[in-house]
C-alpha cells in the first residue's frame, strides 16, 4: 500500500525543483490546460549534467539518447559540452540536429543490422562496440574508413540492477584477446572495453569489480601488443523514485576510487548516463476521465496509462511518486489507463484522498523509459511535450 504525495509539502523534496513547482501549482489552480501534458525542464537537464560530471569528472558524459531523445534535451547536452551515446540510425540523425561532429559519438549497440552498421559508418561515426565474432565479421566491408572498436565484456556480480543489461550482451573476460585479435586482423583498431552493468544499478560495488575487471584485461591486452585507449563504463547510475538512495556524489566515490586505483591516466574514461539525465527534467500531468466504487476500492481512470507514458511501470519495473492537490480522508484507490484493456492499471492499493473527474494529477520523473517506450494503443491521444524553461 503507498500514498500519494500532497503538493504543498513538495517544497521540502526535489521532486518539482525549479521553475516546475510553480508551474505545477499554476495548473492545480487552473484546469483548463489539455491533459496529457509532459513538462520538461531544460535547467532541470542541465543541473543532472552538471552533478554527473562533478561526481565522476575524470568520464566524459555521453549521455544516452534512447531514454528520451525529445530534442530539447538532447540539445542542451550539446550545449553543456557533452556528447552521445546512440544504437541507431534515428538516434544518429537526432543528434546531427545539434550540429555535433559524429567521430566522437559511441554507437553502443553490441548487435547492429547491416543496414544500420552501414548508416552510421556514412554520417561518419567511428567509434562502435561489439560483444561477438560474428560481429566483428561485419568490419570487413569497410575497408576505406579506419574503425575504433571497444570490445563490451561483461562480469559476474551478488547483485544485480532494476534491469539487468548483461543478461542479452557482453562476451566473458576470455573472449575478450582473441576478439581484440580479430578486430586488428580486420584492419580496424582495438580501441577499448566497455561495460554496462544495467539501468537503475543500486550497488556502486558491481562498477568497482568491473573496473577492476578492466585493468587485468588491459595487462593482457597491452602485453600482447594491444594498447587500450578507452574505457566505458556505460550508464544504470540510479535515481530517487520512491525509494531513498545516496545523492549522486556519495554514490559514485567507490567509482571514483577504483578509476583513480586501477586505470591509467592516459586512458580515456567515458560514461553514459540516460536515467540520470533524463528522468527528473520530465513531469506527467494527467487528468481524471472517470471514477466507479468497485469492490471497496475507488478506481480512477486517467488520461494516460500503461500503454503510453505509464510503459515505465512495465518495461523498466519503476514506480513514479504521485503528487495530488486534495487533502481529507484517504481512500483505497486503483489509478488506472483510458484503454479497453483490463491491463491498463499503473497502482493498485494506492492511499489517496477522494478525486472527482476533471481533477489533475502530476506523475514526477517521467522523463526516461517513459514516453519513448509507449505506444498509441486505441489511437488515444499521447502526452504532448511542453518546453518550461
Amino acid at each position: 500500500m503507498t500514498h500519494s504525495i500532497d503538493f504543498s509539502s513538495l517544497g521540502t523534496t526535489t521532486l518539482l525543483r525549479g521553475g516546475k513547482g510553480d508551474y505545477v501549482r499554476d495548473l492545480f489552480l487552473d484546469r483548463k490546460v489539455t491533459t496529457p501534458v509532459l513538462l520538461i525542464s531544460r535547467s532541470e537537464v542541465r543541473q543532472n549534467y552538471d552533478a554527473i560530471r562533478a561526481a565522476i569528472p575524470r568520464a566524459a558524459v555521453h549521455y544516452a539518447v534512447k531514454s528520451n531523445n525529445h530534442q530539447a534535451i538532447v540539445s542542451e547536452i550539446r550545449t553543456q559540452g557533452g556528447n552521445f551515446d546512440i544504437c541507431s540510425a534515428a538516434e544518429i540523425d537526432t543528434i546531427l540536429r545539434t550540429g555535433i561532429s559524429t567521430s566522437e559519438v559511441i554507437h553502443s549497440h553490441p548487435i547492429k543490422s547491416q543496414h544500420e552498421f552501414d548508416y552510421a559508418v556514412e554520417k561518419g561515426v567511428r567509434i562502435f562496440v561489439v560483444d561477438n565474432p560474428e560481429e566483428v565479421k561485419k568490419l570487413a566491408r569497410y575497408s576505406d574508413t579506419r574503425l575504433k572498436i571497444l570490445i563490451r565484456f561483461r562480469i559476474n556480480t551478488n547483485t544485480r540492477a532494476v534491469v539487468n543489461l548483461q543478461y542479452k550482451f557482453g562476451c566473458t573476460t576470455d573472449e575478450v584477446l582473441p576478439l581484440a585479435r580479430q578486430i586488428k586482423e580486420a584492419g580496424h583498431d582495438y580501441y577499448g572495453l566497455c561495460f554496462h552493468i544495467g539501468s537503475q544499478c543500486i550497488y556502486p560495488e558491481n562498477y568497482v569489480i568491473a573496473i577492476a575487471a578492466a585493468r587485468g584485461l588491459i595487462t593482457t591486452l597491452n602485453n600482447h601488443g594491444l594498447p587500450t585507449s578507452m574505457l566505458d563504463i556505460g550508464g544504470g547510475f540510479p535515481v530517487e523514485y520512491v525509494e531513498p538512495y545516496p545523492p549522486i556524489d556519495e554514490f559514485c566515490a567507490p567509482i571514483r576510487d577504483a578509476l583513480d586505483a586501477h586505470i591509467a591516466p592516459d586512458i580515456k574514461v567515458v560514461c553514459e548516463p540516460g536515467r540520470y539525465i533524463s528522468a527528473s527534467p520530465v513531469t506527467l500531468v494527467c487528468s481524471v476521465v472517470g471514477k466507479a466504487l468497485r469492490d471497496g476500492k475507488m478506481w480512477y481512470y486517467l488520461n494516460d496509462g500503461l500503454y503510453s507514458t505509464f510503459s515505465g511501470i512495465v518495461f523498466d519495473h519503476c514506480q513514479y511518486p504521485v503528487v495530488t492537490n486534495l487533502r481529507g480522508k484517504e481512500k483505497l484507490s486503483v489509478l488506472s489507463g483510458p484503454t479497453c484493456d483490463s491491463f491498463d492499471v499503473m497502482y493498485d492499493g494506492l492511499m489517496i484522498p477522494e478525486h472527482n473527474i476533471g481533477d489533475i494529477m502530476v506523475f514526477p520523473l517521467t522523463g526516461a523509459y517513459c514516453a519513448v517506450s509507449g505506444s498509441d494503443f486505441n489511437s488515444l491521444k499521447r502526452p504532448d511535450y511542453v518546453i518550461i524553461d
